[in-house]
Order: structure tokens, then sequence, then C-alpha cells
């Protein structure tokens, strides 16, 4: 009986535990930069890796740490998870296996602030977006939500342009499933780093997915059709005049 009794007050701790609503720092001030993660999902639970710079200061969130403990957020839950001022780090999905979304708290400037975010497919791929919690704009006047609410939705919306040859070819890549042809449809989409250089340009441009799935031109690496990915890929960043933001899994 008492080892029952240990293993339920265990169990409880631990169900209290996931249930935090209020993760990361415990300091917090109002101004200071803040991430609410919302699950929207009535029965999933959604797990997030979190990341830090090297460079953090102490005033964030892991201070210079880089892997850092998940962040879970229950059914239906919404966490507000307290990055702390000069936060850089990322947050990626299905436990580091879905889109992850890079952010920047150090844009302060006289007069000019900015948080700068972004959406990364390139690793995998989760209905989860990222946004400013005020539903602004980008201060270059652009639609302020990266990532994808229905990843297999928006390949779908794309399936149909492609000829049943190279569908053929992207199913036998593993990396979609489904059918082909006319009435063809996908049934799942898949993505991670050995994703060869068809699979990236159908979901980099003839897809459009709200993210990056090639690392763009930066990396220095891209030739011959890969050009054209990786100059999309580099449109994918953001940047808001606030330091509020929420990522939403469906």
């Amino acid at each position: 009986m008492r080892s029952l009794t240990v293993f339920s007050a265990a169990a409880a701790l631990f169900t209290a535990a996931l249930a935090q609503k209020i993760q990361g720092v415990s300091h917090y001030s109002p101004g200071d930069p803040i991430i609410h993660i919302e699950n929207t999902s009535p029965t999933e639970t959604h797990v997030y890796k979190v990341e830090g710079n090297a460079d953090n200061p102490p005033s964030a969130y892991g201070a210079g740490n880089g892997n850092l403990p998940m962040a879970t957020v229950l059914p239906g839950q919404t966490v507000d998870f307290q990055v702390g001022p000069g936060f850089i780090g990322a947050f990626a999905g299905s436990e580091g296996a879905g889109t992850r979304f890079e952010v920047n708290f150090r844009g302060d400037s006289p007069g000019d602030y900015k948080t700068w975010y972004n959406s990364d497919m390139e690793f995998g791929m989760s209905n989860t977006t990222i946004g400013p919690t005020s539903g602004s704009k980008q201060i270059n006047g652009k639609d302020s939500l990266a990532g994808e609410q229905d990843c297999l939705a928006k390949a779908n919306s794309a399936w149909g342009s492609v000829d049943e040859a190279t569908q053929r070819h992207l199913l036998d890549t593993g990396y979609l499933e489904g059918s082909t042809g006319g009435n063809g449809a996908l049934t799942a989409v898949h993505m991670d780093k050995q994703a060869g250089e068809d699979v990236v340009i159908f979901f980099q441009i003839t897809a459009e997915m709200n993210a990056y799935i090639n690392p763009g031109s930066v990396a220095g690496k891209a030739s011959g059709r890969m050009v054209a990915a990786a100059a999309t890929a580099d449109l994918f960043s953001w940047s808001v005049a606030t330091k509020e933001l929420t990522i939403t899994g469906y």
C-alpha cells in the first residue's frame, strides 16, 4: 500500500509539473519578451524542444545553454513561456522533429525595436505557426504568421499541378505518401535533413510552404535548381515591433 501511495503522489506531482502554465525564467516584468505557446488540440500533448544561444545573457532563459528542458503544453492549454531579456533561441515542435521557430529578442535600437523570428522546416514539419500575439503585421507591412496550420493540406493544394511521373518519383522518396494522377491525393508529408533536392523544391517552391525548407543562400552551397529554392528560403525572416509572440500548435 505504501509503494502505491508513493507512486500516486509522484504521478500527481509529475502531472502538475506538466500542466504548469508559466515556464521559463522566474523573473518577469511587463515589457519583457514572452512567448505564449497555445495547444488547440483537444487530445494531443505538444512537446517543444527548446534551444538557447551560447551567448545568451544571465537575464535570458538557459543563460548560454544550448539544449534546454522541453516545453510541454497539455491539450487545450496555453503556456506563458518567459524567455527573459536578450533571449535568442529556438522552439521546435514534435520534440524537435517538427517545425522549428528561431526567435531573436535582441533587436533593441533607440526608437526602432524589432523582434526577429522565422519558421524552419528543414529538420521536420508540424502543424504549427508563430506570429505576434497582437496580430500586427510585419514591419514591412506583410502578413506576420510564419509556419503552416496544416502542412498536408498545403502540399495537397499543389499536388495536382505536378505531372504524374514527378508524383511517382516524389512518392518513391518516402517523404510524401499518397496516390498519383488527376484524382490523386497525399495522405502524409515528412521532412528532414536527408531529403533530396526534388523533395525540397516541391515543398519550397511548388507547394510554397510558409517556412524555409532549404537553409538559403547564406549557406553558400546552393547550385543548379537549388539556387531558386535558396533564394526563396531567404525570404522567410520576419520582424515585428513587439516582444510578445504566440506559437500555436494545431
